[in-house]
C-alpha cells in the first residue's frame, strides 16, 4: 500500500488543531452575526425605532462571510428607506422582508 498519498500521524495533528482553530473562528463569526440579529429582532418587538436602525445599519455593513447576503441586501434597503422618511416613521415598508431574511438566516445559523 502506497503511503506517500497520506498524511503522517504528525501532519494529521497539525491539520487537526488547524481545523479546531478555524472551527472555533467560524463559530464566533456565526455566533456574532446572530446576536446583531437578535438585537435587531429585539428591538423590532420592543417597537424601538432609534435601536432598529442601529442594529440595521449595523446588518448593512456585514459583509456576505459574515451573514447572508439577503440580510445585507434587505438591511440597504431599509437604511435606505429610513435615510429618506421622517425620524417617526413606524413598521417601515422593508422591515418585514429584513425580519423574514433574519428569521430564515437564524435557521440556516
Amino acid at each position: 500500500m502506497e503511503t506517500d498519498d497520506y498524511p503522517s500521524l504528525p501532519q494529521l495533528a497539525h491539520l487537526h488543531a488547524r481545523l479546531a482553530v478555524n472551527s472555533r473562528r467560524v463559530e464566533a463569526v456565526v455566533n456574532a452575526q446572530l446576536d446583531a440579529v437578535e438585537r435587531f429582532l429585539s428591538a423590532t418587538t420592543a417597537e424601538d425605532w432609534e435601536a432598529v436602525a442601529q442594529a440595521t445599519r449595523y446588518l448593512a455593513n456585514l459583509t456576505p462571510d459574515q451573514i447572508h447576503i439577503d440580510v445585507i441586501h434587505e438591511a440597504r434597503r431599509l437604511c435606505e428607506e429610513l435615510s429618506r422618511t421622517s425620524s417617526g416613521i413606524k413598521r417601515p415598508k422593508h422591515l418585514a422582508r429584513l425580519l423574514a431574511a433574519c428569521r430564515a438566516a437564524k435557521q440556516r445559523g
